[in-house]
């Protein structure tokens, strides 16, 4: 079953383009990227989701019905996390997050709430104005798991956390969808997208550039190689005009570090005519891919605003 699903949603600020025919679905249980730099579209998408914005047109429908924009679309079922998480700053953190509890059905909220406290650190006496801007985040990661919704909306869910906080961010995400969640996690941290996600879009100035598993965005990324030639040998250059899609990316002494995009039979079969000592492949990681698959991207698409 489709939890979410995006048809040809259409953002215009006048005459400036905010996103523009971005579809796709999250099936029930998934843990969903969708990556793209600040700028790109990302809250946007998310604004229309949750119907705080009225897209110019398309549609979204959350557990089967259609949002309705400036109306509470299943919200009591839904954990929202806001990249702008704002809250009450003279209210303790435990009174504020008491009055969003209300948009909720289940009675141990409150237990739930401080065991979600515990684990991140947080302490729920404090007021939130006194509180630094990491443990006002840990405020909304509490806001958006208390009420185990059936769909997490998570912007940016880690901003402005140490490392170990994250991780156990990342553990919480885990844990809902083991309990049968379904989150969007909207982020430009790509290793802690390709830690818990199975697939991701890639948004590009309001625009889907790619919707793949994270497996195949990575091999789409351009792999590298380091070549050792024997010892004497001269270090060849690369005729790049049979090499399509290989580049130089640096060499020393007797090393040629390389760069390719699709099947490695042809650079190895080049290599294969020199007397080579090693070969070394090093691991592309999602970070890599979308490094340079966005690159690609910019060249080929031109410039917009």
């Amino acid at each position: 079953m489709k939890t979410l699903e995006i048809q040809s949603l259409t953002k215009w600020y006048g005459s400036v383009c905010g996103i523009e025919d971005v579809s796709f679905d999250i099936e029930q249980g998934e843990i969903f990227g969708y990556l793209g730099p600040n700028g790109s579209g990302k809250t946007t998408t998310i604004r229309c989701i949750m119907g705080l914005l009225k897209a110019t047109s398309g549609q979204a429908r959350i557990l089967g019905r259609q949002v309705r924009p400036g109306r509470a679309t299943q919200h009591n079922r839904i954990g929202y996390l806001p990249g702008d998480f704002q809250i009450w700053r003279n209210h303790r953190a435990h009174r504020s997050l008491d009055v969003l509890a209300a948009i909720g059905d289940k009675d141990h909220t409150r237990q739930r709430r401080e065991e979600l406290a515990e684990r991140l650190g947080l302490d729920l006496s404090r007021t939130v104005g006194d509180l630094s801007k990491g443990n006002r985040q840990k405020v909304g990661v509490v806001y958006a798991f208390q009420h185990e919704p059936e769909l997490l909306i998570l912007d940016e869910p880690t901003s402005g956390l140490d490392p170990l906080v994250s991780q156990t961010v990342l553990n919480l995400i885990r844990e809902a969808v083991d309990d049968g969640a379904t989150v969007l996690l909207s982020s430009h941290d790509l290793s802690e997208v390709s830690a818990v996600c199975g697939r991701a879009a890639i948004l590009r100035q309001g625009r889907l550039v790619e919707l793949s598993k994270i497996s195949e965005i990575v091999q789409k990324g351009q792999r590298q190689l380091k070549v050792w030639f024997v010892a004497g040998t001269e270090v060849p250059d690369l005729p790049l005009e049979k090499l399509e899609g290989v580049r130089e990316i640096g060499r020393k002494g007797q090393l040629l570090h390389l760069a390719y995009q699709g099947r490695a039979d042809t650079v190895l079969k080049w290599l294969a005519q020199f007397p080579v000592s090693r070969i070394a492949t090093l691991q592309t990681s999602l970070e890599d891919a979308f490094i340079q698959y966005y690159s690609d991207s910019a060249g080929r698409n031109g410039g917009t605003s």
